[in-house]
């Protein structure tokens, strides 16, 4: 890593470009952008168009993954962090308001957290606690530690009007907002507010940290997204808002008239119209806070879905790259969000039901030889594994790829939902912070579209074994297709099905008081 000290970044913001991991990642992402056009190329010649539908769908999934890569190196090719110590403020610190965000959650999750903000380390805050949930025990634990509160009335707009509600009744010039289960550490706020001295910093947001089973099964540390994804949008101006344990400049709020309401969670869509508007980010690559997770598949679907259904409905509805203000890098990162979801809700069923399809009715996708296929489709994929693998560091891992590739009914419902919701925001839901068991048959049934591939993959090898045992390459390459679809579903499928072998692990890790 090289500091860039003559950069005027590098001396306002106190950051540094990771500049010798930039130059490792140019030759996998070379070789991966020219492997997949050559592809690409070649198989817009061979498509069997005698099967329109399926050439067309598999043509589709392969452009679709391809506008991924191009993305995902564009994001990812520089990044910049900054130092653990934050930028040493200078002079008298300024006031903050923090807005604790409380919705029906358990006193055994908000006491930690308040008794935790009680306790951070800085001369000139308050805290409004914004009670959705209007729980006496809440208020009278807000008056023993001398915190103020209010419970709306009308309670609209979920998150983003509570939060406005608590805008209206403070006055500091910044707001950091705080969800009821994320426990700050003391210096959250030294290792924040320094970055504002800039002014055109609109908001810091930082890395999060969650209580979760050992080995993460869920993958909720979300790794790629913290230490990988934020960093390069970091470098663009571009890292978003986390929702919680971020630092707002109260003017850049009130320059978009406050937390975004139109969206399902108020974070993605209030960062995009703050860049909008001009307004700087800093993402702070540490975590400051400690938080809850989901553990059940019923608490994973509802939060993945309502990520999802907010990211698709800015990239329909409000697409980035025809919104006004961002540079043309902050466009393609906002547009990112989005077109991921696509990607997974779209493309990977394809590629599933792909050779299901081509094993019942012995029929090949395109009118070439099945060994030229792998001739060109093989070194894409090699490179692009290890594409994924330097520019993030490693922690692309087949882990993280199977537990999105196990969401992907969960994201082809939140396409769909996106497109009925021009206007009006879909019903949010608080995801719950405490681990509940539920029935076996609710997770089956949770699970039928996950178990459709495995059963329809596994019916594919039967019925190809006992038909097309002359047809040596055909039946292997569809056969070791389905296995990668089984792969690529499994372990989510696992862990939704038998989640007590592994959050019962976990069970002895304990949110701090």
């Amino acid at each position: 890593m090289n500091t860039d000290s003559d950069s005027g970044r590098s001396r306002r913001y106190k950051d540094s470009e990771m500049s010798r991991q930039r130059h490792r990642n140019v030759v996998p992402f070379v070789l991966t952008v020219v492997s997949a056009l050559v592809y690409i190329g070649w198989l817009v010649t061979v498509t069997n168009w005698n099967h329109p539908w399926i050439g067309s769908l598999f043509l589709l999934a392969e452009l679709l993954c391809l506008g991924s890569v191009l993305l995902w190196g564009e994001m990812l090719y520089s990044k910049r962090i900054h130092p653990r110590e934050g930028f040493p403020a200078k002079g008298k610190e300024p006031a903050v308001d923090i807005l604790i965000t409380v919705c029906g959650e358990p006193m055994s999750i908000v006491r930690p957290t308040l008794r935790a903000v009680s306790r951070i380390e800085y001369p000139n805050f308050k805290v409004m606690v914004c009670d959705d949930g209007d729980n006496p025990e809440v208020r009278q634990l807000a008056g023993e530690l001398k915190f103020s509160y209010t419970a709306r009335k009308h309670r609209d707009h979920a998150k983003a009007g509570n939060l406005n509600h608590g805008l209206k009744i403070t006055s500091a010039p910044f707001v950091m907002s705080l969800d009821a289960d994320q426990v700050p550490k003391p210096e959250i706020l030294e290792r924040m507010m320094g970055f504002f001295q800039v002014p055109k910093i609109g908001y810091v947001t930082s890395k999060q940290d969650f209580d979760v089973p050992p080995g993460d099964p869920w993958g909720n540390l979300d790794l790629v997204f913290y230490e990988e994804m934020q960093k390069g949008k970091n470098d663009s101006n571009s890292a978003i808002s986390t929702g919680s344990a971020v630092v707002y400049r109260r003017e850049a709020l009130d320059s978009i008239g406050g937390f975004a309401t139109w969206s399902m969670v108020e974070d993605l869509y209030t960062s995009m119209l703050l860049d909008q508007k001009g307004w700087h980010s800093v993402y702070y690559p540490f975590a400051l806070s400690r938080g809850t997770a989901p553990r059940d598949i019923f608490d994973q679907h509802q939060q993945r879905w309502q990520w999802a259904v907010d990211s698709m409905r800015i990239y329909i509805w409000r697409n980035p790259l025809l919104a006004s203000g961002l540079s043309l890098r902050q466009r393609l990162n906002y547009f990112h969000f989005g077109y991921h979801y696509l990607m997974y809700g779209i493309a990977y069923p394809i590629f599933y039901f792909l050779p299901i399809w081509g094993l019942f009715t012995g029929y090949f996708f395109l009118a070439a030889p099945v060994w030229l296929f792998l001739c060109y489709r093989i070194p894409y994929l090699v490179f692009m594994r290890w594409m994924n693998r330097s520019l993030t560091e490693g922690r692309q891992t087949l882990k993280a790829f199977q537990l999105q590739a196990g969401l992907w009914p969960v994201y082809l419902s939140a396409i769909a939902t996106a497109l009925l919701h021009p206007r009006s925001r879909p019903k949010y839901r608080v995801t719950k912070k405490l681990h509940e068991d539920s029935f076996v048959l609710d997770r089956i049934v949770a699970l039928l579209p996950n178990f459709g591939v495995l059963i329809g993959s596994s019916a594919a090898l039967v019925y190809g074994f006992q038909h097309w045992d002359r047809k040596h390459f055909f039946l292997w390459v569809n056969v070791f297709w389905c296995l990668w679809s089984m792969f690529t579903v499994s372990r989510f499928t696992l862990v939704a099905l038998f989640p007590n072998r592994t959050n019962n692990r976990g069970a002895k890790t304990k949110r701090g008081d």
